[in-house]
């Protein structure tokens, strides 16, 4: 479980981060960087608009990354909670990223995004069968089977 522990605290970690710097006062003044070309005045409804979605967005990484960071103490009880992560990976991180490309977005910062994601994705899912095979394991020498009994007639 060592391996989903550490899993669960660094991409925990990561979703905090990233969770931060989407906070509207720290993602507001780079909001050109982020969205090439936008064109809605500061304090229009396109704008603040935006920045409420960023808050919402945020928020919802915060609260992902501390859960991840809360399950990494009893990693073998939230095992569900890493397939949760890989499907927000896939679906909100990759899928999402390559539309974003596909719409004109800029593509550095998208491909550096779907490598992280990418990331996330193949290490848990490499701690999560870990620990899968260390609970088999665990379990077969608890529970060792009885020999065979030979009957001798």
């Amino acid at each position: 479980m060592r391996k989903l522990s550490w899993w669960f605290r660094v991409t925990g970690v990561v979703y905090i981060v990233l969770g931060v710097t989407w906070l509207p006062f720290i993602n507001a003044p780079k909001l050109d960087a982020v969205i090439p070309g936008f064109d809605g005045p500061v304090g229009g409804t396109a704008y603040n608009g935006f920045l409420d979605w960023l808050v919402m967005f945020a928020l919802e990484m915060l609260v992902v990354g501390a859960f991840l960071i809360y399950a990494s103490f009893a990693p073998d009880k939230h095992l569900s909670l890493v397939w949760l992560v890989i499907a927000l990976e896939v679906v909100r991180g990759i899928v999402d990223d390559v539309y974003m490309i596909a719409a004109g977005y800029p593509v550095a910062s998208n491909v550096v995004f779907i490598v992280l994601h990418a990331l996330i994705i193949v290490t848990g899912v490499l701690a999560a069968r870990a620990a899968k095979a260390q609970h088999r394991t665990a379990q077969a020498s608890s529970n060792p089977t009885m020999p065979a009994v030979s009957q001798a007639t």
